[in-house]
Formats: structure tokens, C-alpha cells, sequence
């Protein structure tokens, strides 16, 4: 909080006088990345759509790893040729499973298509709150807080039987739903 003597308001500060940081530079008034992922749950419209519930997204998920299999089948054919140590190429295994989930998930969701294949096949899509297509920032962002859904135990896939709305903790984090279309 800021007082000068020509100007006694406590909680406002003059237009004069700017923040600067430690380095004696003015700080920008710019959106940050946190503004960007805030979304107002309370004024966002109610949809008149379905969500999808557990079992269709639960086929959705695992029609998804059958093809994901298949593509982390061919990558560890081409991959198996290199000489590696057995706790490398499991670390390795690791980093290139969790990539090429991100990447079908984001590439797919944040498309004209708003859904994976397995989505596609069961007819579901993933909209934000205003049941409108997500940015790739937001598909990433919700393929990253899956994780936290997953590690408890899955308690956060879970949530998804007590909502209302049908949403997981990661769709609640990123602002998303999962609706039949």
C-alpha cells in the first residue's frame, strides 16, 4: 500500500506512480499466464447438452490406448535397435508414453473435431464452459492436470459420479466438459 501526500486514498494507487521490479524496471500490466486459465465457473451459462458420464468415457479412454498402443508398439520397434541400459530405456519408455498421450490428447481435443478418436467413435466433445472449441494452451493445460486426477488412486476420475455436470477434477481445473453431441 501506497501513500503520498498529495494523494490519500490508501487503496488506490496514482496513475503517476508505476511498480517497478528489483532491477529498477517498470513492470508490465500485461495478462499473465494465470489470468488467462481463470475462468468464472459462476458466470458461465448453463449448457442445455448431456454430459457424458462415467462408462462412455471409461470406452472412450480405452479405445484411445488400443491405438496409442499400437503407436508405442511401432516407436518401441524403431527405438529397441539403440543400445540402452534397462533402467534407461524404462525411463526412456516412460517420457515417450506420457509425450504421445499429451500430444493425441491436445492435438485431437483442441481440433475442429473437439474430441480423440475414441471420442469421435462414441460421439462426445470437449468444450470449455461456454460449450465453445478449447485453445491448444487450455487442451494442454487439461492433458497436464489429468495427471493429478490419476495419481490419488483415480479419485479424481472418480468425482466425475458425485458431479452434477460429470466432471473429473482436471475438467474442473481447466475449466472443460465432456458432452455428448
Amino acid at each position: 500500500m501506497m501513500r503520498t501526500k498529495d494523494y490519500p486514498f490508501p487503496n488506490a494507487t496514482p496513475f503517476l506512480i508505476q511498480e517497478t521490479d528489483v532491477l529498477g524496471q517498470i513492470k508490465p500490466r500485461g495478462i499473465t499466464v494465470l489470468k488467462r486459465f481463470k475462468h468464472h465457473v459462476l458466470n458461465a451459462p448453463d449448457l442445455n447438452v448431456t454430459y457424458a458420464g462415467l462408462g462412455i468415457r471409461l470406452l472412450a479412454a480405452i479405445i484411445d490406448m488400443m491405438i496409442l498402443l499400437c503407436a508405442l508398439l511401432l516407436l518401441e520397434t524403431i527405438f529397441s535397435s539403440f543400445k540402452y541400459t534397462y533402467n534407461d530405456f524404462n525411463g526412456f519408455r516412460l517420457f515417450i508414453c506420457i509425450f504421445t498421450w499429451l500430444f493425441y490428447n491436445v492435438l485431437f481435443e483442441c481440433s475442429v473435431y473437439q474430441a480423440t478418436i475414441g471420442e469421435m467413435v462414441l460421439k462426445l466433445k470437449v468444450v470449455d464452459l461456454y460449450g465453445k472449441r478449447m485453445s491448444v494452451l487450455r487442451s494442454f493445460f487439461r492433458g497436464i492436470t489429468a495427471i493429478i486426477s490419476i495419481l490419488p488412486v483415480g479419485i479424481g476420475l472418480w468425482y466425475l459420479t458425485t458431479d452434477a455436470k460429470k466432471r473429473t477434477w482436471h475438467d474442473m481445473i481447466a475449466g472443460t466438459y465432456v458432452i455428448k453431441s
